[in-house]
Order: C-alpha cells, then structure tokens, then sequence
C-alpha cells in the first residue's frame, strides 16, 4: 500500500508541473507577443531571457524536490 501512495504522489507531481511549466511558458509567450508587436524585435531577447530562466528555474525546483524525497 506505502509503494502505490508513493506512485501516485509522484505520478501526480509530475502532471502537475507539467501543467504548472506549461502555463508559465503560456504566459511568457503571450506577453512576447505584445512586447514584440509593441517594441519590435529588440523585445525577443527578453523572450529568450525569460523562456531560460523558467526553465532554469523549473529544473532546480525538480531536483530540489527529488532530492527531498529520495531515500538517504
């Protein structure tokens, strides 16, 4: 019983980040897209900017949380 809990948790978790990432990056490109229409092209380095940091920022958060569950 321990065992499918603990499958459950971490099947859950990852749909929910999943969900979570996808709906930053969601937001991020929509308001790329109006800071490009807005101010052009200059506007896609802040795109790149923001699109490495969450991912930057997602994958620490997974490790620190993998990190925290795993057995030591």
């Amino acid at each position: 019983m321990r065992f499918l809990r603990a499958a459950g948790r971490e099947l859950l978790g990852l749909f929910v980040s999943d969900w979570v990432q996808s709906g930053v990056v969601i937001v991020i490109l929509a308001a790329a897209w109006f800071a490009v229409a807005r101010f052009g092209a200059p506007a896609l380095v802040l795109l790149v900017l923001l699109l490495a940091t969450q991912l930057v920022w997602f994958a620490r958060a997974e490790a620190t949380r993998s990190r925290r569950q795993s057995p030591s």
